[in-house]
């Protein structure tokens, strides 16, 4: 069934956040939006295990406020790309949840978030919002390039080299500084450019594209943060379009913390369940709806968004 179109003067204007009654309406089918069974999904899995808890009431009292934290480092993770650990890592610092607890948990509710973003933004192309047939093979073949070496980059990291040899967080603080000032700059001096950007992949960008889908596996792998921004932000400079580089940049994230997430679930005590227990459904839904913010904003806005996210992210690290 073809998506229903609406006159201007209709009032699915009305919105509601980023949402509008044009998005709500998508939202009632199944078939035409993820939104609705990853809701559902989400809530039941947490019912599930609440009705399975020997005492429901305290997880909720002590766990009940990461369901806010997952809902909106989600809905930030997934409408830029960035990758949820550049809000979880921050926050469980702040709640003294520090080490190999903090990257752990923030992992494992970026495999749920990311993954339930990675198929609204997949679901949303498939059905030609972005880009088109061409929009469907430039996806392909970019994770086609990229998930092999971030996946490469986030094992060999874990198992050969799981203490950085130097500051990592350090240098993605002043790489985040540099280059989201870089890309904030070019896109306020020149906002109508590289709104659509490349549709087909260049032969000469691959070499630029590999190598850094490797290096932020291995960031990743150290501070829960990096293949997805790195790469999002080189998509960007390449030209590729806004849209197009944010789905990118949310499915390696997802591919990627799937690729290192047996690491820390084979051994105990890493991750932090109770607090995955509550994030974990609230940034399915987020994910799911976080393709909306991005759409409601447009590329030019986006890049602004993107790029502030990322310079005061460097800021306050």
């Amino acid at each position: 069934m073809d998506k229903p179109s609406y006159p201007d003067n209709y009032p699915d204007k009305i919105t509601f956040g980023f949402l509008t009654m044009h998005d709500v309406k998508d939202t009632q089918s199944f078939r035409n939006n993820p939104v609705l069974w990853i809701s559902i999904l989400a809530g039941l899995g947490l019912l599930t295990a609440l009705a399975l808890a020997t005492d429901p009431l305290g997880l909720i009292l002590d766990y009940g406020h990461f369901l806010v934290l997952g809902l909106a480092g989600a809905i930030a993770a997934n409408s830029t790309g960035a990758g949820g650990g550049i809000v979880f890592i921050p926050a469980f610092t702040s709640l003294n949840i520090a080490g190999e607890n903090a990257l752990a948990t923030s992992m494992a509710i970026q495999c749920f978030g990311m993954t339930a973003g990675s198929i609204a933004w997949l679901v949303a192309l498939k059905r030609h919002e972005y880009g088109g047939k061409d929009g469907v093979t430039l996806v392909r073949r970019l994770l086609l390039i990229t998930v092999p070496p971030a996946a490469a980059g986030m094992l060999i990291a874990q198992h050969l080299i799981p203490t950085p040899p130097v500051a990592v967080a350090t240098i993605f603080k002043y790489f985040s500084i540099l280059f989201g000032a870089m890309l904030l700059f070019g896109t306020l001096r020149k906002p109508q450019g590289h709104s659509h950007g490349n549709q087909r992949l260049r032969r000469r960008h691959v070499v630029f594209i590999i190598p850094c889908a490797f290096v932020g596996g291995m960031v990743t792998a150290w501070i829960s943060v990096g293949v997805g921004e790195w790469l999002a932000l080189l998509l960007f400079f390449l030209g590729y379009p806004t849209m197009i580089s944010v789905c990118i940049a949310v499915c390696i994230s997802a591919l990627t913390v799937w690729a290192g997430i047996g690491y820390h679930a084979s051994v105990d005590g890493h991750i932090v369940w109770p607090i995955v227990l509550f994030a974990a459904p609230a940034a399915m839904v987020g994910g799911s709806i976080a393709r909306y913010l991005a759409r409601r904003l447009g590329p030019v806005r986006l890049k602004v968004f993107f790029s502030s996210w990322i310079l005061a992210t460097g800021l306050v690290m």
